[in-house]
This record gives C-alpha cells, sequence and structure tokens, in this order.
C-alpha cells in the first residue's frame, strides 16, 4: 500500500499520542447523500462510508449503487437506482466539443442529472422528518442544490468533489485558482500552458467566475426550490451563502497524478482511496495472465463508454492492431456475437481492474484516461496508453505524456499505425517503465494512506462542531475587494490626479519663465 513511515521516525511520531490521550471517538449519524447515477464518481468514495461504518459511525448512503449481494454493520443504502438505467454515451457527440461548449455543455448535464431527484425514494427521503444526522457529506458537482441537505438536518457539510476543483467550485471556498498555470479539468490542457492555451483558459475561467452567475446558478437556485422543499426551508440561506459554509472538501485528486497548485487548510487531497491490497485473481484470469510467455496487455474504456459505441472503422483499428501483437490482451468488453475477436483476445463484462494492473506480468495499460483509471495504473507502476472522450480524460492523458510514463493519441488521430507504434514504443522502450516507477513511488511516498487522511478530517470536523475556522477569511470580502478592485483603482485614480496636478504645475512654471 502507500508508504510506510520508518521505525525510528514512527516512535517519534506517536510519541505525543502516548503522553497525551487521543480526542474521543464518538460514534455520529453520517448522510452520504450521491444521488446522481455516475458509477466512477461514487465509486471513487464508497469506501469511505464502508470504512466510516467499520469505525461504529451510523452511515446512510443515499445512491444509485447500493450494496449487492453483502451487508456492512451501521451501513445503510437509500436505493435511488434510475429505473430505465443509465443512458449510453453517444462517443461521436463527446469528441469535438471546444473549449467553450465544454463548459456549457456541462450546463445542460446538470439540467439532465436533476431528472434524478425526481426518482420516488429519493422524494419520500427528503420528505420525511424522521432522520437526524451530525454530519452531511455531499457530491456538489453539477448539482450544486444538494448543499441545502445540510439545512435540512442542521449540520455541517462536507464536500465530496471526484476531481481537482475547478473555477465553479473555487470561488465558493476562494481557492487561489490562477488562470496562468491552473487548469480547467476538461479543456485538455496541463499546467504547463502555451499563450493560446492560457487564454483558453482565462476565457473558460472567467464564464465560470462570473458569467455561470447569471445563466447557470439561477437553473441550480430554481432546481433547489422544486426539490429540497423540506419543513422550514423558508428560513434557508441563500444558495451562495451554503455554498460559502461549506466545512470541508475532501477531493479525488493528488498532485502525482494531477496538478501541483494551492490549497486551503479545508481542501484535502484524497485521491486513491478506492486503492486496495491486490486480490488473488479469479482462476481464469490468473491462469491467462501466467500463461503469457510475452506478457499481457489490459485494454479498458471505463464504465460508461461501451466499445461497441465507437465508430466502426476505430474499432477495427483497435482490433487489427491487437491481432497482430504477441502479447494476449484483456479488454472490459462485451462485444456484439456478430464480431470475430482474434485469438489472443480475452474479453469480460466486468474486471477487476485493479487486481489485474498489479500483476508483473501485464505490461501495458490501454485506457480512455479516467481519472480513477490512472490513479490506479500509477499506483501499480504501469505504463499507459490513452485515447481520450471527453471531459477531464484529454488534461489526464496530457500529464501522463509530460511526465513520460505513456503516450497520448487523440481520437482524431487514431490509425493502425499510429495505434501500433505506440504500442512498440511503449513496450519496447524501458524509459516508460522506469517513469512509471517513479510516479508510482511518489505517489505512495504519503505520512498516511488517503482513506486514513479522509476520515481523519472527517472526525475532526465532527469533534469541532464543523470547524468553521478552517473557511478563507476573504469569505466576507465581495469580488471587488477580494481582487483589489477598489485599491488598484484608488491607486489609479491617485496616479491621475498627482499626474494632473504635476502638469499643471510644470504648466504654470513654464507660463511664469516665459512671462518673465
Amino acid at each position: 500500500m502507500f508508504a510506510a513511515v520508518p521505525p525510528r521516525l514512527l516512535s517519534l511520531l506517536l510519541l505525543p499520542m502516548v503522553l497525551s490521550p487521543p480526542p474521543a471517538a464518538l460514534a455520529a449519524n453520517i448522510l452520504a447523500f450521491m444521488p446522481i447515477p455516475l458509477k466512477s464518481h461514487f465509486g471513487g468514495f464508497q469506501p469511505l462510508f464502508e470504512e466510516l461504518a467499520s469505525r461504529g459511525h451510523n452511515v446512510t448512503v443515499v445512491s444509485s449503487f447500493p450494496l449487492v449481494n453483502r451487508s456492512v454493520p451501521n451501513y445503510t443504502d437509500v436505493d435511488v437506482t434510475p429505473e430505465k438505467g443509465l443512458h449510453e454515451v453517444n462517443i461521436t457527440e463527446l469528441i469535438d466539443l471546444n473549449f467553450l461548449t465544454s463548459v456549457t455543455n456541462r450546463w445542460f448535464l446538470a439540467h439532465i442529472l436533476s431528472a434524478q431527484m425526481e426518482h420516488a425514494n429519493l422524494i419520500d427521503f427528503l420528505k420525511s422528518e424522521d432522520n437526524s444526522f451530525d454530519l452531511v457529506m455531499v457530491e456538489s458537482f453539477l448539482q450544486e442544490y444538494t448543499v441545502a441537505i445540510g439545512h435540512k438536518y442542521n449540520a455541517p457539510v462536507i464536500n465530496l468533489s471526484p476531481a481537482m476543483v475547478w473555477v465553479s467550485i473555487s470561488k465558493w471556498l476562494h481557492i487561489p485558482s490562477t488562470f496562468s498555470y491552473v487548469p480547467d479539468c476538461c479543456i485538455g490542457v496541463t499546467d504547463d500552458m502555451s499563450f493560446t492555451e492560457r487564454l483558453k483558459n482565462t476565457i473558460v475561467g472567467l464564464v465560470e467566475m462570473f458569467v455561470e452567475d447569471y445563466l447557470y446558478i439561477p437553473m441550480i437556485k430554481a432546481k433547489m426550490s422544486k426539490h429540497f422543499a423540506y419543513v422550514g426551508w423558508e428560513s434557508r440561506p441563500t444558495l451562495e451563502q451554503m455554498l460559502n459554509n461549506v466545512s470541508l472538501t475532501l477531493m479525488n485528486a493528488h498532485h502525482a497524478v494531477g496538478v501541483c497548485r494551492p490549497y486551503l487548510q479545508g481542501v484535502i487531497e484524497v485521491g486513491g482511496m478506492h486503492i486496495r491490497e491486490p486480490k488473488s485473481l479469479p482462476k481464469d484470469l490468473q491462469d491467462y495472465i501466467d500463461s503469457a510467455t510475452n506478457g499481457v496487455i489490459y485494454f479498458s474504456f471505463g464504465s460508461i463508454i461501451n466499445l461497441s459505441n465507437l465508430p466502426k472503422e476505430k474499432l477495427s483499428i483497435f482490433l487489427n492492431v491487437i491481432s497482430r501483437l504477441k502479447e494476449k490482451v484483456i479488454i472490459k468488453w462485451v462485444p456484439d456475437k456478430s464480431i470475430k475477436l482474434p485469438q489472443n483476445i480475452k474479453v469480460g463484462s466486468w474486471l477487476p481492474q485493479n487486481d489485474i494492473l498489479a500483476h508483473p506480468n501485464v505490461k501495458l495499460f490501454i485506457t480512455h484516461g479516467g481519472l480513477h483509471s490512472i490513479e490506479e495504473a500509477v499506483y501499480n507502476a504501469k505504463p499507459v496508453i490513452g485515447i481520450p472522450v471527453f471531459a477531464d480524460q484529454h488534461s489526464n492523458l496530457r500529464r501522463v505524456e509530460k511526465i513520460g510514463y505513456g503516450k497520448f493519441i487523440t481520437f482524431d488521430q487514431l490509425t493502425e499505425e499510429s495505434f501500433g507504434n505506440a504500442i512498440e514504443e511503449v513496450i519496447s522502450n524501458p524509459t516508460f517503465k522506469d517513469k512509471a516507477m517513479i510516479q508510482s513511488r511518489v505517489y505512495k511516498d504519503q505520512p498516511m494512506n488517503p482513506l486514513d487522511r479522509a476520515i481523519y478530517w472527517i472526525e475532526y470536523v465532527i469533534r469541532n462542531d464543523g470547524a468553521q475556522y478552517l473557511k478563507a477569511g476573504s469569505l466576507e470580502l465581495n469580488t471587488a475587494q477580494y481582487f483589489l478592485f477598489d485599491v488598484t483603482l484608488f491607486l489609479l485614480l491617485l496616479t491621475v490626479i498627482f499626474t494632473w496636478l504635476g502638469y499643471r504645475g510644470i504648466v504654470k512654471v513654464s507660463s511664469k519663465r516665459k512671462a518673465n
């Protein structure tokens, strides 16, 4: 797992704990409110909910992903799984998005996702007055209205962010998001930007910081009024005030797989909570990988993208190149019966990805670049070939290529030649594996693992009545004060006045000299 602290140093770190008793860990009633049916978002935090329950807290989880064929003590599911399931992604509609439509499409997605609030179980849960919670955890991604549930239960709110916070979230917490080097996660740039990229990042940042307050936030407020009309809602603060009042933000991110940028004390990186020690593989998979004399390539496009929905010419590229490889290939996919698979391919509808990547005979990971996939690749020191489709995948994979443990191919550039050459280069060049091992060591070298860190800060908020002092003092400032627009204007006016007085003085002196 994550790096252990050396014994001598550990004894020094534990000395204060021996000399003074730790704070009492009282069992709390905790609500985890993540109703939207996005498995990749929920999967990053679900291990946290289980761990809280195992440590004695009573955890109620409102989600579309209830526990299946197992139960966990102190863990209660409120199942809001959509009856029709999640609409499959049409890849061709997502590939050609430009940097501005990446913002407006998020607004449109927020409208679509809000339909989940019509689920009968969710309506009943929000109407019920039988529940009481000491702490509420919400995912505010494109559903900022969920923060209102903290008011309903008069409880501190912890925000669960599925990725590095972008400007739309940063502005409510007053986290510095300097456009010159802090990229928006969905426009395909890294922190090392050209002038054009900085221009795009600045435009997107300004839209999220100012324009969305007039075009997006009113829609979110309307949905909050519609779906969160619980008893006592009339005394509810404004949406902006509630977003400012979040006690803590737990972020599925880490600088080893993302961007190194400033955060306040109330924003904690906990990326990798879902990664566990590898388990034994099912016998068929174990035998398949063990018997691969030339190694194995693992291929997955995540939980949302179905390879069968790819344009036929792109799917043919994958299959034709793979058929010529000497390596065996495992693909997360259920192909149509009409598709003839090469003999070196093994497919499955669900595969234990992290356990597969942990096997030493797996040489390469071909991925769409989803954040969890990148985290697992780095954790297991596997080189990557990425073909991004949408959202943060472009940025994730550009960072992979920048650091040097993989190759990045855009969907438009995907040909048999480019795909085949990338596989040959990454497998045959040991530099990619070496860089992957270095990045893995950086990722694992943490004072405590992400799950323990998240638990500590959650219990910290509970122990300290919401830990209001973790919030930025700048929250009391308006926009003009925060960005020093008022001070800048005052200084400019002073400069103009002194310049004008100086000019008038010079003119007056010159006039007197001429008169004399």
